[in-house]
């Protein structure tokens, strides 16, 4: 079936009528101007919004539609748990080039769909148009946190310990195997492949989140990482004037990406220093904290959480090295939409 013989309306039809998940707090979904929801009494309500543009955010020769589908919801429930929130409502707009069928339409809502069941979100709107060249998708994802338990980039102090869940720089690997298929390196399909499922389809860390917003532990500070931890933790640095010490033998590195870095000869460090789309939560926590935080449940809950370094009064960024010698980082690296290509 052609786009255009399917229309506007019959394509947001034919999507509606697949949705798998309804929320109860949906009083008008998908078919009128907006929206209407019903909010719970007490809650912040918290809002994010994410384009992916392709060429920039994806390339349709090694993202299958699903993958783009999972990965374009993804992304904005990782924001919404690092606020310490629930994701519940989403509203998509998407610009479409005449070269896309319908069938790839079908397939990306299915990807999508698949990820708002698992993490219960509610689809309930959004916008079509026609895009001269690229394909062009925006979601807006609305969510819920506990009044005293939202968290923001902002209220590191010098002596907070610093945290993240998971490993780092396997989505930034995978992403480099992606973009080079014919350059001949060592290792196996299936370690290849472990690290490219890290890039195509993340999976955002709402439990973890959800675990903390619950505990007793005191979060000073919080950001999801998805332009590389140094950078990311430099938001939180920003927002709080402060600086941070790292710690390189706790930087958690996984059993994939360090035995394709080693006979590639790769940079891990770098990777898991620099690398992007990770989307694990990069967390502070007053000393008397540390305590209250208990690895093994979280763990359970998510993925391992490592404390990797601390937040100092000094506005500087140090990496300690294994052998104890202090780097000062001059700047957080990571990605930026708008650098000038040399």
């Amino acid at each position: 079936m052609d786009l255009s013989e399917l229309g506007e309306f019959g394509l947001i039809s034919r999507f509606q009528s697949r949705l798998k998940y309804r929320s109860p707090q949906v009083i008008q979904g998908i078919g009128d101007d907006c929206a209407v929801l019903s909010l719970n009494n007490g809650n912040y309500q918290v809002v994010t919004t994410d384009a992916l543009v392709e060429t920039v955010h994806f390339n349709l020769k090694t993202h299958s539609p699903e993958q783009l589908g999972w990965k374009t919801m993804a992304v904005n429930i990782s924001d919404i748990a690092a606020m310490g929130g629930q994701p519940k409502f989403a509203v998509i707009s998407l610009g479409i080039p005449n070269s896309v069928p319908v069938d790839f339409l079908d397939r990306f809502y299915k990807g999508l769909n698949q990820a708002s069941h698992k993490y219960k979100v509610a689809l309930v709107g959004g916008d079509t148009v026609a895009s001269p060249k690229h394909l062009f998708i925006n979601l807006a994802l609305l969510g819920e946190t506990v009044k005293k338990k939202v968290f923001t980039r902002s209220g590191a102090r010098p002596g907070d310990k610093i945290f993240v869940t998971g490993t780092l720089g396997d989505s930034a690997l995978g992403l480099k195997i992606l973009e080079s298929p014919k350059k001949k390196r060592k290792g196996s399909e299936a370690l290849q492949k472990k690290l490219i499922q890290r890039h195509l389809k993340p999976e955002p860390r709402v439990e973890a989140a959800t675990w903390l917003a619950r505990s007793k532990c005191k979060v000073t500070s919080m950001i999801d990482i998805s332009d590389g931890l140094t950078q990311d933790l430099g938001h939180i640095l920003k927002a709080g004037k402060v600086g941070a010490e790292l710690w390189e033998s706790n930087i958690p590195i996984s059993k994939p990406l360090a035995k394709y870095c080693l006979i590639n000869g790769l940079p891990a460090l770098q990777l898991a220093l620099e690398g992007g789309e990770d989307y694990e939560l990069l967390f502070t926590l007053t000393p008397e904290d540390v305590t209250n935080l208990d690895i093994e449940s979280i763990t359970k809950a998510d993925h391992p959480v490592t404390q990797i370094g601390v937040i100092t009064a000094k506005k500087n960024f140090r990496l300690i090295s294994k052998n104890g010698r202090s780097k000062i980082l001059q700047r957080p690296m990571g990605f930026n939409h708008f650098k000038r290509k040399a």
